[in-house]
């Protein structure tokens, strides 16, 4: 399930089981255009951080059929770092981007796409939270929710698109709530995501402004704005859910209150 990197992550599922241990939380993680090699640097000082093991895997297949809830028995948290899409016929560029190699090749092939997520993984994942156990959401991972209504209940949004990866500004929107203990108003070079929010305002934790006053038109058409809503977190039946749409690469990740703010939302997330 994943590779042995340091005290607080361990190894496969099966050399588990072999000693009789499970972690409580698992992440899944990497997908077309987030290499799982930064996700997983990142997760091992996330982690150690909190003085917290986890196990990690890259195979969503795994999540596909009824593999989900095997998979989720008996932890305490899931975290996603990852995207809803497979490409079963490959792509091309280690970046990815076909907007990258549009100058040294004509016509780069639009490569087939498909999604991974299907309604067996949403149910377990929202009977896993409903029961008591806590999602967080990293990034990208709102594109789940493009493809399945039960996921984006319980995560309460939806991925919308974003411009590439330029300065803007994170505010906490308040200062009574634990998560953002020890959070100040910070500016990062980062994707700024534009998520569609389905929650109640009292729940969002960070915006985004671009600190250029530019603009951008969300996939789904709305108006241009530079505010965006960056991370939530919630309750969902027994259990909790955050979202923190952050990172695209390590330093937005690792700036000091971006990183406050994720073992915050991960000491919460473990209290259940």
């Amino acid at each position: 399930m994943g590779v042995a990197v340091s005290k607080y992550a361990t190894t496969t599922d099966a050399q588990l089981a072999a000693h009789g241990h499970r972690a409580r939380v698992l992440a899944l993680i990497g997908d077309r255009y987030h290499n799982a090699d930064y996700i997983r640097l990142h997760l091992k000082r996330l982690f150690a951080e909190a003085t917290t093991e986890f196990e990690y895997t890259v195979n969503y297949e795994w999540f596909t059929g009824d593999g989900a809830a095997s998979l989720l028995a008996d932890r305490s948290l899931l975290c996603i770092f990852r995207d809803g899409l497979n490409f079963p016929s490959g792509y091309i560029g280690p970046e990815a981007y076909s907007h990258y190699i549009l100058n040294l090749m004509e016509d780069p092939p639009d490569p087939e796409r498909q999604s991974w997520v299907t309604d067996s993984f949403a149910s377990a994942v929202e009977e896993f939270v409903n029961d008591g156990g806590s999602l967080f959401c990293f990034h990208n991972t709102l594109s789940i929710a493009c493809f399945s209504e039960t996921f984006r209940r319980v995560v309460a949004g939806a991925y919308d698109g974003h411009p590439p990866e330029r300065n803007w500004r994170v505010l906490p929107t308040r200062s009574d709530h634990r998560l953002l203990s020890g959070v100040e108003e910070f500016v990062i070079t980062d994707e700024q995501h534009f998520p569609l929010y389905d929650g109640p305002p009292e729940n969002i934790l960070l915006r985004g402004v671009n600190t250029d006053g530019l603009g951008f038109t969300s996939d789904s058409g709305l108006p241009s704005t530079c505010d965006s809503v960056v991370a939530w977190a919630h309750e969902y039946g027994r259990g909790r859910v955050v979202v923190c749409t952050i990172g695209h690469n390590l330093d937005a990740l690792w700036k000091p209150s971006a990183l406050r703010f994720q073992i915050n939302a991960l000491k919460w997330l473990l209290e259940r």
